[in-house]
Formats: structure tokens, C-alpha cells, sequence
């Protein structure tokens, strides 16, 4: 299935790319950006896979999938993809990456002013 980032989300991929790179370096940087690729291309292939999680407290149709997973180990990743499914930019369906966010972030205003700037 197609995907797409919201304005968001690839500001949020920069953000933690920029942050692991200054904290951690550049090998890190590299093992992240592969885990946080492999993470969406997971939800793309099919986005209500084992693991993912429906977040329908901050809207129905919202799910997430902690990086985690996609890391294969426990504490690999920090961060959790939420995301939707429906009609892409283009008119394909797809999931739509919303925000990409720490474990600890409280996301509802978060997501909720995703889904407000594509609407």
C-alpha cells in the first residue's frame, strides 16, 4: 500500500534524525533512519498488523505503531508512528503517517492538529 507524510511528520523524522546525530552520532543516526524506514514501510504493507494499536481516544480512525517493533528489540526505539488510513493527496488509498513522536508525548493535540492542517 502507498503512503505519504504529512508536513508534520517529515518535520518530526527530521527533528529526531538531527537529534540522534548530535547525541549519538553518525552510525547511530544511520541504525535510526533504517528503523524508522523500515517502521513505515511495515504500516504500509499492512496497517493493522500485529503490534499496531487502535488510538481511537483521540479520533477513530487514528492507529499507532511503536518503532519498537520494527527496531525487533525491546527499547531499540523511542518513537511511535500514528497514522491513518484513507485517501492519499493523489486520490490513492494509503496510510497517511500524521506525526512521528516520542514514547512519552502526550499526542492528542498533536495528531488532532495534524488531521486539522490536511482538512
Amino acid at each position: 500500500m502507498r503512503y505519504e507524510l504529512t508536513d508534520l511528520a517529515d518535520k518530526d523524522i527530521e527533528d529526531i534524525l538531527s537529534d540522534t546525530a548530535k547525541m549519538f552520532g553518525p552510525r547511530q543516526l544511520a541504525t535510526y533512519a533504517k528503523i524508522i524506514d523500515h517502521g513505515i514501510a511495515m504500516i504500509a504493507d499492512d496497517p493493522f498488523r500485529g503490534g499496531s494499536i487502535d488510538c481511537r481516544a483521540i479520533r477513530p480512525d487514528v492507529r499507532l505503531f511503536h518503532l519498537e517493533l520494527s527496531a525487533k528489540r525491546r527499547g531499540g526505539a523511542a518513537h511511535c508512528l500514528y497514522y491513518k488510513t484513507g485517501r492519499l493527496s493523489d486520490g490513492i488509498d494509503g496510510v497517511l503517517i500524521l506525526r512521528v513522536l516520542h514514547e512519552h508525548m502526550h499526542p492528542r493535540l498533536k495528531i488532532i492538529r495534524s488531521l486539522n492542517d490536511r482538512d
